[in-house]
């Protein structure tokens, strides 16, 4: 059995988030979401992501924007449930978990689990979000 090592560093969370997004684009339902309606120009947006990620678990700063606005703008052009939010922290922690273990990988769980809430709840807010 391998030991899995905390993240540690930018190349940390980078591998971590390329791999977790593959798996969002292959599901059919988020890949949808992400590729089709916001048609993410990943080349570009990842770099952001790991920004952000880096910014909240190792403190670098590097992120600059307000990253709900898209995510309300995205949640105008199609519908968003409380199951695609499930999804997105299933892959996440699935990801999360085969890769990584310490305190940072605690931490970026708990974070992720924050974001999806805060983010239901002003979706809820502004009738943006379907419950089913």
């Amino acid at each position: 059995m391998t030991t899995l090592n905390d993240i540690q560093t930018e190349a940390d969370v980078a591998y971590f988030l390329e791999r977790f997004y593959e798996r969002v684009r292959q599901d059919s339902d988020l890949g949808h979401i992400f590729d089709g309606v916001a048609q993410v120009n990943w080349p570009t947006h990842m770099p952001r992501i790991i920004a952000f990620w880096s910014t909240i678990l190792l403190g670098t700063n590097t992120y600059g924007g307000n990253p709900m606005r898209p995510h309300f703008e995205l949640a105008m052009k199609t519908s968003f449930t409380p199951a695609h939010f499930d999804q997105w922290l299933a892959y996440f922690q699935q990801t999360l978990t085969e890769n990584f273990a310490g305190p940072l990988a605690d931490e970026a769980l708990v974070r992720a689990q924050g974001i999806a809430a805060v983010m239901q709840s002003r979706l809820y807010q502004m009738g943006l979000l379907v419950i089913e």
